[in-house]
């Protein structure tokens, strides 16, 4: 692959999903010098997105309520109403983060665009991987947000079932009535296509940018292996590194300030989607139309739950490994070796993403979770906070 080709025009393209879908709900940041007309619709945009969510999780709590004698029905309700309290978790998380999350923006962008063509290619070799999983969850959650919509209609109209909304909802009239029910219909359909988008955003969003991060980590990495005493030249270069290790962190913790709450709030209500949807799928093998629709879904949490664990174990491995990286260079002779042995000393603390400082987001949590809710549905909900015990 010729990693010459990822500058500017070719990082535009990489995060165009990301970014469109980012915008159509309203979590993209604007930049510092935005025009007051921006901001007014960015601020009226964000008042409808969150009236949607909100009434459509109040709506579908009720209709948990409403179905509790009804237990398949209930679970279907409870389902959905879960992926609602997600997307509330995620606009506030967004909206009080958005100076933190134009910062991550910037910098991102400015690695990408003036970087040299080997920085480049170290990041495109450590990221290129996620944006193409990012794009390919958008396309995932696109289809699992039809089929939501679709499938109730062709049950009504070619199966003959009751009326039912695509995303649930009680709203205390009679819903099967016209033309109240093709208002709601419409209704529900524009809030599940925006609590969709909010999933498909936040979460390739939050994926992109951690594993920037790891490249970060990367970057720094092969510049201190390159280091050589004799260099003449070594002792701005090594100062260079210290810089770039500072610069990492602080994007490192960036992220962190705007994920952690959030991941806690992804990993309990990821494990009740996997928990929901598979129990939807199990009581369902009858009933192809929802076994489709809920093995999508299932697909999606599972898929979700993935990308925050992945792109978090890069960026503990890609840090923790500053200090190997940093013994494995010319220090020898060198004038630098108070400064390497700074960086190998902070860098036995590696940079990560909690939930909520309870515990790392990495590979080996989700394997521990995965597992426990997919082969053993009847584990207490408190000992998957706690994986590795």
């Amino acid at each position: 692959m010729d990693f010459q080709l990822y500058g500017g025009e070719e990082y535009e393209k990489l995060i165009k999903p990301i970014m469109l879908t980012g915008r159509i709900i309203s979590i993209w940041p604007l930049a510092e010098d935005s025009a007051k007309s921006t901001v007014f619709l960015r601020r009226f945009h964000l008042f409808c997105m969150f009236f949607l969510v909100v009434t459509m999780s109040i709506a579908v709590t009720a209709d948990v309520i409403h179905n509790l004698n009804d237990l398949d029905e209930a679970t279907e309700c409870a389902l959905i109403c879960t992926a609602f309290y997600l997307c509330v978790v995620r606009l506030i998380v967004y909206t009080i983060h958005q100076k933190d999350m134009l910062y991550v923006v910037n910098t991102m962008k400015a690695d990408w665009t003036r970087s040299s063509y080997e920085d480049r290619s170290i990041l495109a070799e450590k990221s290129l991987f996620a944006f193409r999983l990012a794009k390919y969850f958008i396309s995932t959650v696109a289809v699992t947000i039809v089929i939501f919509m679709c499938a109730p209609i062709l049950e009504i109209y070619l199966a003959g079932k009751t009326k039912m909304l695509p995303f649930r909802g009680y709203f205390f009239v009679n819903q099967t009535v016209s033309p109240i029910f093709e208002c709601l219909y419409l209704f529900n359909v524009t809030a599940g296509g925006f609590g969709g988008s909010m999933i498909a955003g936040a979460t390739s969003f939050n994926l992109v940018v951690i594993m920037h991060g790891s490249a970060k980590f990367a970057v720094l990495r092969k510049r201190l292996e390159a280091l050589n005493g004799g260099d003449p030249d070594s002792t701005s270069a090594m100062v260079d590194c210290v810089i770039r290790h500072q610069e990492a962190i602080e994007y490192a913790d960036a992220l962190e300030r705007i994920i952690n709450v959030l991941a806690l709030g992804q990993f309990v209500i990821s494990t009740g989607l996997i928990c929901f949807a598979g129990f939807q799928i199990t009581s369902m093998m009858e009933d192809k139309g929802r076994l489709m629709k809920y093995s999508t879904f299932l697909n999606s949490a599972v898929l979700e739950l993935f990308m925050f664990s992945f792109s978090g174990n890069g960026l503990i491995d890609e840090s923790a490994a500053v200090g190997q990286s940093a013994y494995s260079s010319g220090w020898i002779g060198s004038r630098f070796n108070q400064n390497l042995r700074i960086m190998m000393m902070r860098s036995r603390v590696p940079s990560t993403i909690t939930a909520a400082k309870f515990y790392s987001m990495s590979l080996e949590s989700f394997s521990a979770v995965s597992g426990n809710v997919l082969s053993t549905p009847s584990t207490p909900p408190h000992l998957l906070l706690y994986p590795t015990i």
